[in-house]
């Protein structure tokens, strides 16, 4: 009898310990960083940070009118499927956004008109104007 107290003593101990090691842990640890790809970050991306969003949702793109050459664009896939943000004709983008998901890439540097496309779902077409 006297072992098996013994022994829950040392596991509460053990227990309480860890827990309160835990919390205090809890108070002093910074937030982990979202979850974020870059396709290609940009030395300047902190100057342009809110440049554009292009949001992803029913399985169609909703598109900025226009975004900087070379800004950082944020892809928010608010779909339960994975998507991408393709360039159709060689823009240099193909980004892939799981769902639920957000992910960071560079617009291209030479404005124009960039027809984008989901590689996994054809029908999703757009147009990302870079001016």
């Amino acid at each position: 009898m006297k072992r098996i107290n013994r022994s829950l003593t040392v596991a509460t101990a053990v227990s309480l310990a860890a827990i309160t090691a835990c919390a205090a842990q809890g108070e002093d640890a910074p937030a982990p960083p979202p979850a974020v790809g870059s396709a290609a970050p940009s030395a300047n991306g902190s100057a342009q940070a809110a440049a554009a969003l292009i949001m992803i949702q029913d399985f169609k793109y909703q598109v900025p009118a226009a975004v900087k050459p070379g800004s950082m664009v944020t892809v928010t896939n608010a779909d339960s499927a994975p998507h991408t943000v393709t360039a159709r004709d060689g823009g240099g983008f193909d980004i892939e956004v799981p769902g639920g998901g957000t992910v960071i890439f560079q617009a291209p540097d030479a404005p124009g008109e960039y027809e984008i496309i989901c590689t996994f779902h054809p029908q999703m077409t757009g147009t990302l104007v870079v001016k």
